[in-house]
């Protein structure tokens, strides 16, 4: 996990490291499938672990995503992007970890949801791809409940084709 009183996302240089784990699973729902950019809803529910985690939340999230699928390599190595930007975060107690970085000290269950996310499999239609990305709750400088801090979560993991 990565905090910092400016996001991470903006500025990267000045992270603050602490200890902290969020186990998640996510479900994608293909909308819009076109080349190069398909369009999706993901959802996902995750139980966050650390000793800052007041009451060990619960964490449930719903987001729009964004995934441009044409990259030159592809044929080497089948790589994607997916970004989503506005989406929702509701967690089941009040982060204490995230009210430390919050400039006036508060934060709030339900936070903006930020995803940019790099997937890799061996070719397009294997039935996994490993994937990097930040998981960042926001306030979007106070437009949501006046929270004006952050928290990220740098992940990685395997996702699997259901069908």
């Amino acid at each position: 996990m990565i905090t910092s009183k400016s996001p991470f996302v903006l500025h990267p240089w000045v992270p603050n490291f602490a200890s902290g784990i969020l186990v998640d699973a996510h479900a994608v729902y293909y909308r819009i499938q076109s080349i190069p950019l398909d369009l999706e809803i993901e959802g996902g529910v995750a139980k966050r672990f650390g000793s800052r985690e007041a009451g060990q939340q619960w964490e449930f999230d719903l987001i729009p995503m964004a995934r441009w699928t044409y990259f030159p390599w592809n044929d080497y190595i089948y790589t994607n992007f997916r970004l989503g930007l506005i989406g929702a975060s509701y967690v089941t107690g009040i982060s204490e970890f995230e009210r430390q970085f919050d400039s006036s000290g508060h934060s709030s269950r339900f936070l903006n949801l930020l995803v940019p996310e790099i997937t890799v499999s061996p070719y397009k239609e294997a039935p996994f791809e490993v994937f990097v990305r930040v998981h960042h709750r926001s306030g979007v400088y106070g437009l949501i409940n006046g929270v004006h801090g952050a928290s990220n979560y740098i992940s990685t993991g395997i996702g699997f084709t259901a069908f």
